[in-house]
């Protein structure tokens, strides 16, 4: 028997209609409440934006300040990162003080920040729970955490992928390390230092060892700090110390040779073109306005000028 046309109609209707709602329920699942990307996908992530599962590029659902302040930085640096007394004035005791350390120039080696802003393998605290740098630069001091078992892997990878997310959690207020870390890079460009009015006169040896050369004491120094002394090579190496007290042991004419920067073995290999033969070694160049202090002192006659006097 032939259904009538409206019969038909209706029957039509309500098949479309069950076909569009089976395929709302299983075909796109339930929305995030945050709408639709632009090729009309539901976006899913933290509708806070604080980084919630997913909520940064890596996708890495534990990349989030709070992962982190439970189970790194509150949980294992702040037993002994904590407060106006922290090692090198890094506090990992909170989550406001972790997102300080975003910018925060280190303390070890100045041309360096603790955490830099979406890159891990330029923030310091990397290199500092691996052990070592990316290309394999030496830290200074102890791998962290001092005296605990190494972070796991999934740990590193955690915080290498919150550095790289743009350190979700953390708001600009609260990062306020980023201003040291602009002071940081305007040294790097030659025009002011990162820890300010130096206590010593422009132009004395004091000086130039702060400003300049300070970081060579790492290896170059009887207390030296490199954890690969004594394992591969013999610190400090060729005998050679450069240590502030040390000015008569180097300005001899051929270490320091003065008026004579080309003429003198110091100059020569922090300017050296092999980085295998560049000073100071397995560590970024020295900057323009290191080397810049550093020639200028040559060429003014390596004075050693005492602290009390002004130099000529």
């Amino acid at each position: 028997m032939k259904q009538a046309p409206e019969t038909i109609r209706t029957l039509l209707a309500r098949l479309l209609i069950c076909l569009a709602a089976f395929s709302v329920t299983s075909g796109c699942g339930h929305g995030s409440g945050l709408g639709l990307d632009e090729n009309g996908n539901p976006i899913n992530g933290d509708p806070g934006g604080n980084g919630g599962e997913g909520g940064g590029a890596s996708g890495n659902p534990n990349a989030t300040l709070a992962w982190l302040q439970a189970n790194v930085f509150g949980g294992v640096c702040s037993q002994c990162h904590t407060g106006a007394g922290a090692p090198m004035g890094v506090d990992w005791s909170s989550e406001p003080a972790s997102c300080a350390n975003v910018g925060r120039s280190s303390g070890e080696i100045p041309t360096m920040v603790v955490v830099e802003l979406g890159d891990p393998d330029g923030s310091y605290v990397i290199w500092k729970v691996e052990g070592v740098g990316p290309n394999g630069e030496p830290i200074v001091g102890a791998q962290m955490p001092l005296s605990n078992p190494p972070l796991t892997a999934e740990a590193m990878q955690n915080m290498r992928d919150w550095i790289s997310d743009g350190t979700l959690g953390c708001s600009s207020q609260q990062k306020s390390g980023l201003a040291d870390s602009s002071a940081t890079k305007a040294s790097i460009d030659g025009s002011t230092s990162p820890q300010g009015e130096s206590a010593y006169p422009a132009g004395s040896w004091s000086y130039v060892w702060e400003e300049a050369l300070q970081i060579c004491a790492t290896c170059h120094s009887l207390n030296a700090t490199n954890p690969s002394c004594l394992a591969e090579l013999q610190c400090p190496p060729n005998g050679m110390v450069l240590s502030a007290d040390n000015y008569f042991g180097l300005v001899d004419g051929y270490t320091v040779a003065p008026f004579d920067p080309d003429a003198s073995k110091l100059w020569r290999r922090v300017t050296d073109d092999d980085p295998h033969k560049r000073m100071p070694f397995g560590l970024s160049p020295l900057n323009t306005r290191q080397l810049d202090i550093l020639r200028n002192w040559i060429d003014e006659g390596a004075q050693f000028c005492p602290e009390d006097s002004v130099c000529p």
